[in-house]
């Protein structure tokens, strides 16, 4: 009697394939960055049942006054994507924000060329972002007491600068923030102004520079916790890395200063006040780990909408604008507790 063995087939190589990538973005590492999304479609689809009607709410005028409206926001959180995934912090960003607008307002009354001024309130950020990394890196100061004593600093110089609102009057100034492009007709008309198309280079710049290079992988390697040792091992400047990302967040924070100038048209000392934390909020929301080692840059990106939406949807409802800052504290809390079971399963 003979017994016949059928064999499985193998199961083709780009099935295989297919498969390897669909379980990848199933890994623990993808779920902050899922939970966003669908933070972002939930919000979206809440909002299209409730003030949808005829117009509609979800559409292109939605996300270009989102963009409009956070351009300088999502500039500061890219900036801060960087320092976050190395388990770093930047507190200084706001007061940056305020200093370089005050600089602007300053200089272009006294007949200061506006590319000039322009260049000056980035380096202004850059210098910034300097020093935090030195003191990180070659004084061995932990990154939260030497970026709050650079916050301390830039609003210090805030104050020295003006302690009242300027007007920027500035007609090239003025041509620069009112630039657009305009799409749609009537009450659906929407624009693309040069803070987005800055904000969005911004943001496409970043992804280049985290998930292609070997700058990148750097950043990812100094973030996993063992003081970068092992970055060291592959022939990696961790050091040099640490201080890069800092400077990298304080040139954000000065293109975001400009960018805010823009929206508002003046500069003011107290500007900024709590800016660093909306910054930081939205990187958590959009999937980075505040203890370092994973994030997502464009996760960043989704999670400044779902910043703006949120305001959005509190001005819709018709309630105090506190409200807004109540629920963003509800999802941020949501998303730490998701990063502290991944962190969980990951060592279990």
């Amino acid at each position: 009697m003979t017994t016949t063995v059928q064999s499985q087939a193998p199961t083709p190589a780009p099935v295989r394939s297919r498969l390897s990538g669909l379980r990848r973005y199933l890994s623990p590492e993808y779920l902050p960055i899922a939970g966003t999304i669908l933070t972002l479609i939930l919000m979206l689809v809440i909002g299209e049942v409730r003030y949808g009607g005829e117009r509609g709410f979800v559409s292109p005028k939605l996300f270009s006054n989102l963009l409009q409206d956070n351009a300088y926001l999502l500039v500061l959180a890219v900036g801060m994507t960087f320092v976050i995934i190395t388990g770093g912090i930047d507190l200084s960003v706001g007061a940056v924000v305020a200093l370089v607008g005050l600089v602007i307002a300053t200089l272009l009354p006294m007949g200061v060329p506006l590319p000039l001024v322009l260049i000056i309130g980035v380096l202004i950020g850059t210098t910034f972002g300097f020093l935090i990394g030195v003191l990180v890196e070659y004084f061995d100061i932990q990154p939260f007491i030497a970026s709050l004593a650079a916050m301390f600093l830039a609003r210090g110089l805030c104050n020295v600068v003006s302690v009242q609102s300027l007007a920027i009057k500035d007609e090239g100034f003025g041509a620069l923030a009112g630039w657009s492009l305009k799409f749609g007709e009537g009450r659906d008309i929407w624009k693309i102004n040069l803070s987005m198309i800055i904000a969005v280079l911004v943001l496409i710049v970043a992804y280049v520079i985290l998930h292609h290079t070997r700058f990148g992988r750097t950043v990812y390697g100094v973030g996993v916790g063992d003081g970068g040792n092992a970055v060291q091992l592959m022939g990696l400047k961790a050091g040099r890395t640490r201080l890069w990302v800092y400077v990298i967040s304080g040139t954000c924070a000065g293109v975001a200063g400009i960018l805010f100038a823009f929206y508002t048209k003046s500069g003011f000392n107290l500007t900024g006040i709590g800016m660093e934390l909306d910054a930081i909020a939205a990187v958590v929301i959009g999937g980075t780990l505040l203890a370092g080692g994973g994030g997502f840059v464009l996760g960043t990106g989704v999670g400044v909408l779902v910043y703006g939406l949120i305001q959005v949807l509190i001005a819709r409802e018709g309630l105090d604008s506190w409200w807004t800052k109540v629920f963003i504290g509800v999802v941020l809390l949501v998303f730490v507790v998701l990063q502290r079971a991944i962190a969980v399963r990951r060592r279990s």
